[in-house]
């Protein structure tokens, strides 16, 4: 069954809402409209019968005087059409009344004309003496003495209901003649503005459809208006803004974890090959070995760091939160790190204060520690220093790595987070490391719902300072799922 579409279902949806809409204005018209006549036939009858209330017609209600017809024409200047009148007593029997005026089709309410005398209310009936489709509007009109102010009679004025019964069922032929009409206009009219709306989102359709890997540079046109197509529109330009950065950014790493791995693999094979030329002593064995085996120590390393980073991008990677003493830790890698800042004739000082117990993976915070002072003591010459502060502030602790080191350049600084990224561009061997230290600090931090920051000036050293919150929390939202090419 093929899909409706949804330019047929807004149509659908207006028609329905139109229709509702005029069936409301059609049923109001037209109680309003018989209301209104009614309101005009009960106006005309009570105004001829205050005016026969007085005359000489009724001054003696039950008698009927002669040529009540003639004198009904004298009154009014003419014979009052289609009107039916007659003068009752009090006890409701007919004086005087027209000729039109059967008593035996047309019987007097004597109960109706009981409360007329004696509450001198007008009251208005409706009678079917001739069925449904004749109805026969009456006003019963109390005629008071002016002198004694009481009820000596009532008179009746009716007239028939057949030109309001009438005027209705032309309104209603009027509504079911114009209400199709206008429907099929408005289906007509609702499926142009729909295909009109949807216009733009077709366009755009097209446009994403045609936007494979190889053309992630193509971009929806956004409207002028600001409206939701133009929202619309924009969200998706800025998701291929960021597929397309994505996507560049994973053919750099595949690119730098190549060459990572290809380097060790490479001077492994020389190193085999040289070895298998000719007989060695076995002094130069070992040193093959040896050489070898340095070489796998580094493709371990960078494919467990792989591995780490991998499991964090799919949320696999748990972390155990729990009290950490941060003071503690600090001083305890300081004492580890001294020996090695010793070996490369760099001053490690430190500026360690009490602070707040954190809550963390302390495994994973003593690995962020590590990373940070490694590449301190790698990146700084010898006679440098390094200094090493934690300390309390609002919200959190600060833990802040200090060194005189070669520096970062400042274009490089919002990269250096990256997998693989280093700054120097010729990817030097120099000072060791395999580029995925300081993402895999990053990843630790954020995980912990902190925040981590760098100034560096090249030539004078870099401060990485790191901010963790106090108190509990859980492993923030993402930070453990840290993209790949991130």
């Amino acid at each position: 069954m093929k899909p409706v579409s949804i330019r047929v279902k807004l149509t659908a949806w207006y028609v329905l809402v139109f229709s509702v809409v005029l069936a409301c204005f059609c049923v109001s018209i037209y109680v309003m409209m018989e209301r209104k006549l009614l309101r005009s036939v009960d106006h005309r009858l009570q105004t001829m019968a205050e005016l026969i209330s007085k005359t000489e017609l009724c001054v003696v209600p039950n008698f009927l005087p002669p040529d009540f017809e003639r004198r009904l024409n004298r009154i009014f200047g003419t014979r009052p059409v289609g009107k039916f009148i007659r003068v009752l007593d009090l006890s409701g029997e007919i004086g005087s009344r027209t000729d039109n005026l059967d008593d035996t089709k047309i019987p007097v309410n004597k109960k109706l004309v009981r409360e007329v005398v004696s509450t001198g209310k007008i009251i208005f009936e409706t009678q079917y003496p001739l069925g449904r489709d004749m109805p026969i509007r009456f006003i019963n009109f109390p005629v008071v003495d002016f002198r004694s102010h009481k009820v000596r009679g009532v008179v009746q004025v009716g007239t028939s209901l057949e030109f309001v019964r009438e005027s209705m069922r032309n309104l209603l032929v009027v509504f079911f003649v114009l209400g199709p009409s206008l429907l099929f206009v408005a289906a007509v009219v609702g499926f142009f503005l729909a295909g009109k709306a949807l216009k733009p989102i077709r366009e755009i359709s097209q446009t994403t459809r045609h936007i494979t890997v190889n053309n992630l540079d193509e971009r929806i046109t956004v409207p002028v208006t600001r409206d939701d197509i133009g929202q619309l529109a924009a969200t998706i330009n800025g998701m291929l803004d960021r597929l397309s950065l994505s996507f560049q950014k994973i053919t750099q790493f595949t690119a730098d974890a190549s060459h990572e791995l290809r380097t060790p693999l490479t001077i492994m094979q020389g190193e085999l090959e040289i070895a298998l030329r000719g007989e060695r002593s076995v002094d130069e064995y070992l040193e093959t070995l040896g050489s070898c085996l340095e070489e796998v120590e580094r493709m371990a390393t960078i494919v467990n760091d792989l591995l780490l980073l991998s499991k964090s991008d799919m949320g696999q990677e748990v972390l155990n939160f729990e009290p950490v003493d941060m003071q503690l830790m600090v001083n305890n890698l300081l004492s580890h790190f001294q020996i090695l800042a010793d070996e490369h004739q760099i001053n490690l000082g430190s500026d360690v204060d009490e602070v707040e117990t954190i809550y963390g993976d302390q495994l994973r915070l003593r690995q962020m520690l590590v990373n940070l002072l490694s590449n301190a003591i790698r990146y700084t010459p010898a006679g440098g220093r390094i200094r090493v502060s934690l300390k309390n502030v609002e919200n959190g602790i600060e833990v802040a790595v200090a060194d005189t080191g070669i520096g970062i350049p400042e274009d490089a600084i919002p990269r250096i987070f990256d997998r693989f990224y280093r700054a120097d561009k010729a990817r030097s061997r120099q000072y060791g490391g395999s580029g995925l230290g300081l993402s895999i600090v990053k990843w630790i931090v954020e995980a912990h719902n902190g925040s981590i920051s760098v100034d560096s000036i090249v030539g004078e050293g870099s401060v990485f300072r790191v901010f963790l919150p106090t108190g509990e929390h859980e492993p923030a939202g993402g930070a453990s799922s840290m993209s790949i090419v991130s």
